[in-house]
């Protein structure tokens, strides 16, 4: 009943849900080690390696260190901010829909949305000795579990590389020196960035997942890329998003 179109639908349709499938494999393996990983900082609280942390490897916390050195740390991270964060994912949204990308365009703002609710949920029930009162969202909580700058640094660097592929390097160049910065400034602990990148991982590749058509899982651009999905023309020359 295909036709003589029947084989290349077919495999457009296979090569489809089967990326589709190992991009939300990848969404659940890194669900699944961040439950894990929120399990463990709720029971054991890895006091010894935070401890460690506090000590050591935050030389920019608490307004030590040189101050230009605390306010370019700051200038790195504060694009990650919910603010900030809300107005790239919609810049980026806005651009994905004018190249007629509806599903990717729709993806990431709900990952963005997911997040604040991975967020908060986790920073109600997870419980810290070594995080001190974390404020936001005009809640007041005894945890910071897990960061939700490093969770948004990966949703911006995904979301703009969708519009902008040519920036991905550059974007997980970025996102290194936003955990670092996170560290160094005291801002979190070191599980709470790791946390945030098993959370924004999660995320990232669940967007990726449902901003899949068969277009774009059959095209050449984006299987160069693992996780990542690029536009292919149709016949009329337009970007499609079916």
């Amino acid at each position: 009943m295909w036709g003589s179109s029947s084989p290349p639908i077919r495999l457009v349709y296979r090569l489809s849900v089967s990326r589709r499938s190992a991009l939300n494999r990848r969404a659940l393996w890194y669900s699944a080690a961040f439950v894990v990983l929120a399990a463990l900082v709720d029971i054991t609280d890895f006091d010894r390696l935070n401890a460690f942390a506090v000590h050591h490897l935050q030389p920019l916390a608490g307004g030590n260190g040189h101050p230009r050195m605390r306010a370019w740390t700051e200038v790195l991270i504060s694009p990650a901010g919910p603010i900030s964060t809300a107005l790239v994912i919609a810049a980026a949204a806005l651009c994905l829909l004018a190249l007629r990308r509806n599903r990717s365009a729709a993806a990431w703002p709900a990952s963005l949305a997911l997040a604040l609710v991975v967020e908060i949920v986790c920073k109600l029930v997870v419980g810290q000795h070594r995080s001190g009162i974390w404020h936001g969202y005009g809640l007041a909580l005894d945890s910071s579990f897990p960061s939700g700058h490093m969770l948004r640094a990966i949703l911006i660097a995904g979301a703009v590389a969708a519009v902008i592929p040519a920036l991905r390097v550059a974007l997980g160049l970025w996102c290194t020196a936003v955990a670092v910065c996170l560290l160094l400034n005291g801002w979190h602990l070191p599980t709470d960035i790791a946390g945030g990148i098993l959370a924004g991982m999660a995320l990232y590749y669940f967007a990726q997942a449902n901003s899949l058509t068969p277009k774009t899982a059959a095209s050449p651009s984006s299987s160069s890329y693992p996780g990542t999905a690029a536009p292919v023309p149709d016949r009329s020359g337009t970007y499609g998003s079916r």
